[in-house]
């Protein structure tokens, strides 16, 4: 097996932004090679984005549709006929991945792609093995503005040579990037972080500074689509709020908008239960009244906003607590989505009616699924099933929630959005009300 991607465990290291950390792999069964795309932005063939598919002498794949090219031949007599083609090696190239590394990622197989590519931590959470204090010393820009074409003009001070090889992100001694993928901007693209439905997230750096860029994906999304984000944006520039991500700047290249926010460091609340269990009701309902409370400040502002994707996975519990507030909602959407996030099935954490019809309420509905998730450590789909009032979440039939909590998340849940809640502060009152009632 030989994979090709931007992780340094890889047996061909190519860095591009639009490259997934393990991309693409070439496998040998029985007496042929196979092509088996493992990208979350695609691989090509003839323009065509392919799963597997066999591998012909001479062939040439796409990775990403705008990354790079790389052709495949079955023998060193085939490979000769196209020597003229090879270029001078890059950066990448030239970095040559440990022994053990190797072997332990071909020993791990196609199977643990998965698992590599989610320590990643995604949206605004950064791996705690590379905090820094973030501030706000980024002046915020009160409008869209062109900035130059992309380019890699930053150069590596001396002392950053010797790292150039290491796992590092960052120089020990300047903290400047040791690998910029490329400039965006006034920033450099370090890594990237994740892809969520249309959006994409990038670890990035300016001025000594790390921050999140997050920006719609072009290869899915049309020109118009471009338009929209980039005034979607701007609304989200003056949000300020301790349960939100700061917001540092906005700006946009070739017509493409970024989103500059502070990163945000600890772990989200799918990997913390997942690491510690339930988590007990005066808990889970302290941290559901921050969340309630954020969802209120959003939808209160003009034009009102939508988080569209409210889950564990995008709560972030903050490792050092800011205000009264030690939970961060991240994963905001950039306006309205134009495909359903490929994190939300039907039965899931997403209201019936989304994405066909995006309001306040599919918000409140994800309140629901969500507290249940803190309560009882299991996914909300075994607890949708087809009963007397056909099929949606039956909050009452789980075992062990308690009656009381059963009726605010049945509430919650209703599948015509306007028998909810009617406001993500009554859905607060409702759950604070429990605790007062236990008490």
């Amino acid at each position: 097996m030989i994979r090709i991607g931007r992780s340094t465990d890889n047996h061909v290291i190519l860095y591009s932004a639009v490259v997934s950390r393990h991309h693409v792999e070439l496998r040998r069964t029985d007496d042929r090679w196979e092509i088996v795309n493992l990208g979350a932005n695609g691989t090509y063939l003839d323009g065509k984005r392919i799963t597997q598919v066999p591998v012909e002498d001479g062939v040439v794949i796409r990775l990403a549709r705008s990354g790079p090219n790389v052709q495949i031949h079955l023998s060193a007599k085939a490979a000769e006929s196209s020597r003229a083609m090879t270029g001078e090696k890059t950066l990448a190239q030239r970095i040559t991945p440990k022994i053990t590394d190797i072997q332990a990622a071909v020993a791990e197989g196609a199977g643990a792609n998965e698992d590599l590519d989610r320590e990643l931590v995604p949206v605004t959470n950064v791996p705690a093995s590379e905090e820094e204090t973030p501030s706000k010393l980024l002046s915020k820009q009160s409008t869209i503005a062109e900035t130059d074409p992309p380019s890699n003009s930053l150069q590596p001070n001396p002392c950053c040579l010797p790292h150039q090889q290491s796992e590092l992100l960052f120089c020990p001694t300047c903290g400047q990037p040791l690998r910029p993928l490329e400039t965006v901007g006034k920033y450099q693209i370090v890594k990237f972080l994740e892809q969520r439905g249309t959006v994409i997230d990038y670890l990035g750096w300016r001025d000594g500074q790390t921050v999140i860029l997050r920006s719609p994906n072009p290869e899915m999304q049309q020109p118009d689509h471009m338009t929209v984000y980039g005034q979607m944006l701007k609304a989200l520039l003056p949000l300020e709020h301790p349960g939100l991500a700061a917001v540092l700047d906005v700006f946009s290249v070739e017509n493409r908008p970024y989103l500059v926010l502070e990163p945000i460091y600890g772990k989200n609340l799918e990997e913390w239960v997942a690491t510690n269990g339930p988590v007990p009701l005066p808990q889970a309902i302290a941290w559901m009244v921050q969340i309630c409370h954020v969802l209120h400040y959003l939808h209160r502002q003009t034009p009102v906003l939508v988080h569209q994707a409210i889950q564990p996975l995008h709560l972030v519990r903050r490792t050092r607590a800011l205000e009264s507030y030690d939970i961060v909602v991240t994963g905001l959407a950039l306006g309205k989505n134009y495909e359903p996030p490929s994190e939300f099935p039907s039965t899931s954490y997403a209201a019936p009616e989304q994405p066909q019809q995006i309001s306040p309420a599919v918000d409140l509905y994800a309140l629901g699924p969500t507290l249940v998730y803190l309560l009882t450590g299991q996914s909300p789909n075994q607890f949708y099933a087809h009963r007397e009032q056909g099929f949606r979440f039956y909050p009452e039939y789980i075992p062990g929630l308690p009656s009381e909590v059963a009726t605010v998340v049945r509430k919650l849940t209703q599948p015509d959005p306007g028998d909810r809640y009617s406001s993500a502060l009554e859905v607060s009152k409702a759950l604070q009300q429990i605790l007062m009632t236990a008490s």
